[in-house]
């Protein structure tokens, strides 16, 4: 029987083939983007999952009740092994991370890597394995190190170097030799060996190296290393509170032991809830976005299939005739709706190794090989493909096979006007589903381009940086700033700065600044630069001067210089009443004298406020870490080509890798621009399932009244009354969908808009423009069908009554 129902489904399916066609091509579109998205989620939701006794570690990082003190994303040095050592009944293992940025050769290769200074414990509290090596002993001694094999192949060409050398130069500007004592596997995506864009390593040394870059990670005032600790079974985070508590008061100075609240963060969630959650409401909006382009091909299968009533009731009054109950009935209409949603699924498999690498280039994203994702996907993915099939193709049996036998013969439906309805409130709900995603794209095609195109207060165009070799002595700073001077003298360099962070990178900390005798204090973002920073990035001065004019041989290291909103934040009404003002600064162990004040920009990236910002001469600590080179407009290639030129000649030991600030900035909206691009994928899906949904019933509704056209036309009806019969049921439908449709998207692009200190308007232009591309789709679809038909001879549709 079933054998029989098969072969009835597919003789059928062969002889309706535009029609199956039409539905095919709908369903595969669809599926084949939730299949995409699917193995995206999948991927994401499985970071971190590798890790041995993940559900057991957290990530400790802190939340100061005061300003100014540490970084949120990190913790005190000594707390991990303390707790680890005071607490073993609580605290199973932990590992800490100092991230260090330092030049690494061997030979000709030269790079400069984010590298881990950590602890030996890495390899066994994670179960990452090695290559080659000894786990126990790989990171205990001084002077060596352990690379990925991907680094091996980088530096030395395979990956089968146990002993070689690689050299590592520290801040200091010396060079010593650490020995490759392990070569690691490649692991699966965490947040350990990758826990930000930051502190993404493939080079890992042992903290016993730790004298040689001049680090500390067991001091208690050491509050930048990033801090893991795996607890022992059965016990929950909170047990940790009082502990920690204890061993601040006993260890940290007052300020810190104070101010600190730790935070033990679940590594397990850790990628997902990062960034104020960014990931995770990315996976959800892919979620809905998918749903959304599910739910139109289903309804215009369900749609498509219900208009299609008509073509069959004869077939049903006949096979009644002929002893079918309608539980026979059912299951072969059934079967032919299951097996065109199965042929669409299949289709989607099929098209899923074509189109991983076109999603990877537009989202930006790696996705698993096919062959890589677990049985239990695929299974998942059937079953919503029969779920699927099932929706689909019961509700249009159940309503065919019910129609009286008399009334099938006749070619008559039971409860037309019922039939009516229901078509059009699945066109309805097309229509509105499609006019929320294509608005929905709309607004955040838009805000991207705020993002990407807006006003940052300073000019990113012909803007490159370059990470600088570090020497943060007093000879060290001289030999970068010397460098600094040849490379500025090249014709196609307008102006270089130096500084220790960059748009996107400022890494100086927010710093507590007061007018000298208040106590009033403003937080501040604190940039180390020297004195051409604003000339660099053309930050236009309102009053004053940077630090000092260029006549001046020196900059006097008192100087300070600010921006309008911390202007305004320390009281002051105007830029020229701040200068030459005192303010202290690190809890008033330091006093300078405002040199100038700049205009507001975007510090970092425009999800916040721009904040207030305090520029602090890099001649009083020595320290930096880029140099930004303005290049002269139209001279790129040139430029680049000459201070890679000059870059080796003066600096031969580091390597020349520069980065255009329009790719920084970009890289700071990376969840936006995928969302940008998945809800451009999801409107050209859901628009060309929308017109393969009009195509086919607009051609099944004129098949069926092809006789009422050629009378129509016999009788005098011109071209735009027979287009208003058939559309006018479609743009009224269109209309409503518009009433419901352009409140909600509102509604919810408003909502996610609120995120965004600097937003786009949701003004009428966003609403009219796609709706009037909608209206125009409609009209060439449903007028270019009819005008074929109406320009054919009315006696071809007239000659056999």
């Amino acid at each position: 029987m079933i054998k029989n129902y098969i072969k009835t489904a597919w003789r059928n399916i062969q002889k309706r083939k535009f029609h199956a066609i039409i539905n095919i091509v709908g369903l595969v579109s669809s599926m084949a983007f939730v299949l995409l998205i699917a193995a995206y989620v999948w991927q994401t939701y499985q970071i971190n999952s590798g890790l041995r006794h993940q559900d057991r570690q957290y990530i400790l990082q802190s939340e100061y009740k005061k300003t100014g003190i540490g970084l949120e994303l990190t913790t005190v040095g000594a707390l991990p092994k303390a707790l680890r050592e005071e607490y073993p009944h609580l605290v199973a293992n932990y590992y800490r991370i100092d991230g260090l940025t330092c030049i690494i050769s061997n030979g000709t290769a030269v790079h400069e890597e984010s590298v881990s200074l950590g602890d030996s414990t890495l390899l066994d509290m994670f179960g990452f394995e090695l290559f080659e090596g000894n786990p126990s002993k790989a990171l205990t001694s001084p002077f060596s190190v352990v690379i990925t094999e991907s680094a091996a192949i980088k530096y030395f060409g395979k990956k089968e170097v146990l002993g070689q050398n690689l050299t590592i130069r520290n801040f200091a500007g010396e060079k010593h030799d650490f020995v490759v004592t392990g070569v690691l596997k490649p692991t699966s995506q965490n947040s350990v060996t990758e826990l930000n864009a930051a502190l993404s390593s493939s080079i890992f040394l042992p903290i016993a190296s730790e004298a040689y870059f001049g680090r500390n990670v067991d001091n208690w005032n050491t509050l930048w290393i990033a801090g893991f600790i795996e607890l022992q079974e059965n016990v929950q985070p909170e047990q940790l509170a009082i502990p920690i508590q204890n061993l601040l008061r006993q260890h940290a100075n007052e300020e810190v032991a104070t101010n600190l609240i730790p935070q033990l963060k679940p590594l397990s969630s850790y990628y997902l809830n990062d960034n104020k959650g960014a990931i995770r409401q990315l996976t959800h909006v892919l979620v809905l976005i998918a749903g959304f382009l599910l739910v139109m091909a289903v309804v215009n299968f369900i749609n498509f299939t219900v208009s299609q009533s008509f073509t069959r009731l004869k077939e049903i009054g006949v096979r009644k005739m002929m002893g079918s109950n309608r539980l026979q009935l059912i299951l072969q209409l059934t079967t032919e709706y299951l097996m065109l949603v199965w042929i669409a699924g299949l289709g989607a498999l099929a098209l899923y190794p074509v189109l991983a690498p076109l999603f990877e280039s537009i989202m930006l994203t790696a996705l698993p090989d096919i062959f890589e994702l677990p049985v239990s996907f695929f299974v998942y993915f059937m079953l919503t493909v029969f779920f699927l099939g099932m929706l689909s193709g019961l509700y249009p049996a159940m309503k065919l096979s019910q129609n009286r036998l008399l009334e099938s013969l006749k070619n008559q439906l039971t409860n037309i006007q019922q039939k009516h309805l229901i078509r059009r409130i699945l066109l309805f709900t097309q229509f509105t589903v499609t006019i929320v995603v294509l608005i929905a794209a709309v607004v955040v095609s838009r805000q991207v381009d705020i993002f990407t195109k807006g006003d940052l207060g300073y000019d990113k165009d012909y803007l490159i940086t370059v990470q600088a070799p570090r020497d943060w002595s007093e000879a060290g700073l001289h030999k970068i700033e010397l460098v600094r001077e040849q490379l500025r003298a090249l014709p196609y360099v307008k102006n270089i700065s130096l500084s220790y962070g960059v748009p996107g990178s400022f890494a100086d900390g927010i710093q507590q600044v007061q007018k000298v005798g208040s106590e009033d204090e403003v937080d501040a973002l604190m940039i180390t630069s020297d004195r051409y920073f604003s000339d660099t990035y053309n930050i236009p001065l309102l009053a004053g001067q940077f630090f000092s004019s260029r006549e001046e041989a020196t900059v006097d290291n008192s100087k300070l210089v600010i921006n309008n909103k911390a202007a305004k934040a320390l009281g002051y009404h105007t830029p020229e009443e701040a200068i030459g003002q005192q303010v202290s600064l690190f809890n008033n162990r330091f006093t300078g004298t405002i040199a100038g004040v700049t205009d507001d920009f975007y510090a970092n990236s425009m999800h916040s406020a721009s904040p207030p910002v305090i520029w602090f001469s890099i001649n009083n600590n020595n320290q930096y870490r880029f140099l930004s080179i303005r290049l002269k407009a139209g001279s790129t290639f040139d430029a680049l080509t000459a201070l890679e030129k000059n870059w080796k000649q003066l600096m031969p030991d580091a390597p020349f890798e520069f980065r255009f600030m329009d790719d920084t900035i970009k890289n700071m909206y990376t969840v936006e621009l995928q969302l940008q691009r998945a809800s451009q994928i999801a409107t050209v899906i859901s628009i060309v399932i929308v017109a393969l949904g009009l195509i086919g019933l607009t051609a099944l509704a004129i098949n069926l009244r092809l006789k009422e056209v050629g009378i129509r036309k016999v009788l005098g009806a011109s071209f735009r009354q027979i287009i208003m019969l058939f559309s006018k049921e479609f743009y009224m439908t269109f209309f409503l969908a518009v009433l419901l449709g352009c409140p909600l998207v509102y509604t919810l692009m408003d909502k996610w808009l609120a995120n965004y200190t600097s937003r786009t308007e949701l003004h009428l232009g966003v609403f009219v423009l796609p709706l009037l591309g909608l209206v125009l789709l409609l009209f060439f679809i449903t007028g270019g069908i009819i005008l074929s038909v109406v320009k054919a001879n009315p006696v071809d549709s007239l000659r056999n009554e």
